[in-house]
């Protein structure tokens, strides 16, 4: 309802001063134009004009006020405030000495023209309200500024430890549905040149990492959509490293936060620097069914094995199971026995035993 009614004050002023400074050409230039009813028709030309500029004017101010308050979370919004009321204090202020000159008469501008003089008021009120708008935006800048130098980053306390999000884990998207769920606390931060990299991918020739790159710009979208306070976008760059896994490592431990990703190499790299990790995988491998040797399972031999008389089988979650004596058995479904669990950091293998063909 307020922007309404902005957009309609806005449309209202430019087309009184379309239709004002028409009939004050006129009247200092009769012979401006020739037309059968010159001065009606001028005045309805600029007001015309100043109607339509107010009225898209006013149409994409809104579109881009609204956008931005859909998208920026809370703190952003209260900063942004705090900034536009010390403009506004600071506009006032200074301009203290204008309104003096202005309301004592010493500020009025003689056109000799009725209709360009009815103009006058208007700009005395046009120009404060101009001057109070340009400090307001300059006061929300800086405060938006110093925001970002200061780290809003929640690292300890009761809600958790930050989380750094890695570009292997964001394609992945599987931390989205584990931040949704719960088992994920603290703010999630999302660095600016990981950010760079997903854009890269996804302006890549090659179809694959293209895929990639959508996909994973695709989720964190939704999830600043969904958690617009604690999605945090890290603008601190490091110009001395080329490399976006050490840029992760070095604001991980400085931010003292926990990193999230399915990159075995990072984690061992970020392990070294006592930072700590969670890998989508190692979770994964933890969730997967715990069988106990003499269990009897039934599994589907898909392929041979690396020794002829195996074949080879998985679990619904993908977990591998070798079958002994399954490589005569391809496509079949074959009840079995565990004999042996080996965990390994790709995996957890099964190896079985045939039993009675299904």
């Amino acid at each position: 309802m307020i922007f309404q009614l902005l957009r309609s004050l806005l449309v209202l002023t430019g087309t009184l001063v379309g239709v004002s400074v028409g009939y004050g050409l006129y009247a200092k230039y009769p012979d401006l134009i020739e037309l059968e009813n010159p001065e009606l028709a001028l005045s309805a030309l600029l007001g015309f004009i100043g109607y339509l500029l107010c009225s898209i004017a006013g149409r994409e101010l809104q579109n881009w006020v609204e956008k931005e308050l859909e998208s920026t979370n809370s703190y952003e919004l209260a900063w942004s405030g705090f900034g536009i009321l010390l403009g506004l204090v600071s506009a006032n202020l200074l301009f203290i000495p204008v309104y003096f000159i202005m309301y004592k008469g010493h500020g009025d501008i003689k056109f000799n023209n009725s209709y360009l003089d009815a103009l006058v008021p208007m700009f005395h009120l046009v120009i404060p309200l101009a001057f109070n708008l340009l400090f307001a935006y300059i006061g929300m800048k800086i405060m938006l500024r110093y925001r970002k130098l200061q780290t809003k980053i929640n690292t300890t306390g009761s809600g958790g430890r930050a989380k750094i999000i890695d570009t292997s884990a964001i394609i992945d998207g599987r931390f989205s549905d584990l931040y949704r769920l719960g088992f994920l606390e603290g703010d999630i931060v999302i660095p600016r040149f990981v950010i760079n990299e997903l854009q890269f991918l996804a302006d890549s020739s090659d179809e694959l990492k293209r895929s990639k790159g959508r996909k994973g710009l695709g989720s964190l979208n939704q999830l600043k959509t969904d958690f617009p306070d604690h999605v945090v976008i890290a603008e601190k760059d490091y110009s001395d490293i080329n490399e976006v896994d050490a840029k992760l490592v070095r604001l991980a431990s400085e931010l003292k936060a926990v990193m999230i990703t399915q990159d075995y190499n990072l984690k061992k790299v970020a392990e070294l620097d006592q930072i700590s990790v969670l890998n989508l995988n190692d979770l994964a491998n933890a969730l997967k069914p715990i069988f106990v040797s003499g269990e009897d399972i039934e599994v589907k031999i898909v392929k041979k094995g690396k020794e002829q008389c195996q074949g080879v089988g998985f679990l619904s979650d993908g977990t591998m199971v070798v079958i002994e004596d399954g490589g005569d058995h391809v496509g079949q479904t074959v009840k079995t026995t565990v004999s042996n669990i080996l965990q390994t950091g790709a995996g957890r293998m099964i190896f079985c035993r045939i039993g009675d063909k299904k």
